[in-house]
């Protein structure tokens, strides 16, 4: 195969669990040119990936800027596409293990013949997965099972990766030293979800970090979700992250706040430990083989724990992390030591 076609249209951490099936394709076909179609929320994910030729991003309407047209996003849309049509794909993988109308229609834009996806039961997926075809219980597992599609090779499941540059991991190192003093290590905590049942309180949050930085050697960075992440008009957590602070009053805590995807991996990659629920954060943190203990409120952990670094795992009967008391997050964050 000389070009094959990834379309990956949800959100970071579905993105994240992908990368595996980027590095299979390429170790099969390691002359091939792959390329990559996502959404604009999830694009800092696979920034500076060695083993894409090209990234294309669309913007979903809901997306658009407060200065932009609907009108306008879906005439950069259709820009895309010519420019998809040119290249002459010699397959697709629509990367979602669950059915999805909507990247079959992205692959017929994009002029693809030979799609490859989960079954809709249409003939337009000319090699559909059926549930018994997907391997393994979790979503790398289950991505990465379309790569049987195009290769008979045996090729293992390599970790989730992302890829920092050098200069982003200088910035950040001079970030970390203008907030905390001298520490041997670093502990991140990320206090967002968009999910309530994943949301720990602010003040439990707050006795964890006294706990850590009883050790005199140990420094925390508080991060959280700014305004925008989602969509435009949300607001953030930048106000519980600052009550936060207020209840640790300790030189060797300090606010972390990020602007981007690639920001928040830099300043993850400073830490040794992350507190964090899951979601995006979580697989962020995984894809830099970060240890980490994660709130799962209702999740199902076989499908979406971290699929690299060492974890452990906070989840209640209930399935509301409001239930984890203190003591069982800091028994699990002595358990990674």
């Amino acid at each position: 195969m000389k070009n094959i076609l990834i379309i990956r249209r949800d959100n970071i951490g579905d993105l994240v669990c992908t990368t595996p099936l980027i590095e299979g394709v390429k170790t099969a076909y390691p002359d091939a040119n792959l390329y990559l179609l996502i959404n604009k929320v999830s694009q800092d994910v696979v920034k500076n990936n060695p083993h894409l030729t090209k990234v294309f991003v669309y913007k979903k309407a809901k997306h658009k800027a407060k200065n932009e047209t609907t009108l306008g996003v879906y005439f950069e849309r259709l820009m895309i596409f010519l420019q998809l049509r040119k290249i002459k794909f010699d397959a697709a993988i629509l990367a979602n293990p669950v059915p999805c109308k909507y990247s079959l229609r992205l692959a017929k834009m994009a002029g693809v013949k030979n799609i490859i996806g989960a079954d809709l039961g249409t003939s337009e997926i000319h090699h559909p997965f059926r549930a018994a075809d997907f391997h393994g219980k979790h979503q790398v597992e289950h991505t990465f099972s379309y790569l049987s599609a195009i290769t008979d090779r045996s090729i293992a499941i390599p970790p989730v990766k992302v890829f920092l540059t050098a200069e982003e991991q200088q910035q950040a190192q001079q970030r970390l030293q203008s907030l905390l003093p001298p520490v041997e290590r670093v502990f991140a905590v990320h206090i967002s979800s968009r999910s309530p049942k994943r949301r720990w309180p602010i003040e439990r949050y707050a006795e964890i970090i006294n706990r850590l930085v009883a050790d005199p050697t140990t420094g925390v960075l508080i991060f959280w979700s700014p305004q925008g992440t989602l969509t435009p008009d949300d607001i953030g957590d930048q106000k519980r992250a600052e009550q936060l602070l207020a209840g640790c009053q300790n030189e060797r805590v300090a606010l972390y706040p990020t602007a981007s995807v690639r920001e928040l991996l830099a300043g993850f990659e400073l830490c040794d430990r992350v507190l964090c629920s899951d979601g995006g954060q979580m697989h962020l943190a995984a894809a830099l083989n970060k240890s980490m203990v994660v709130f799962f409120g209702d999740t199902d952990k076989e499908s979406w724990h971290p699929w690299s670094g060492q974890y452990r795992i906070l989840q209640t009967e209930s399935g509301d992390c409001v239930d984890v008391t203190v003591d069982e997050v800091w028994q699990e964050i002595q358990a990674l030591n």
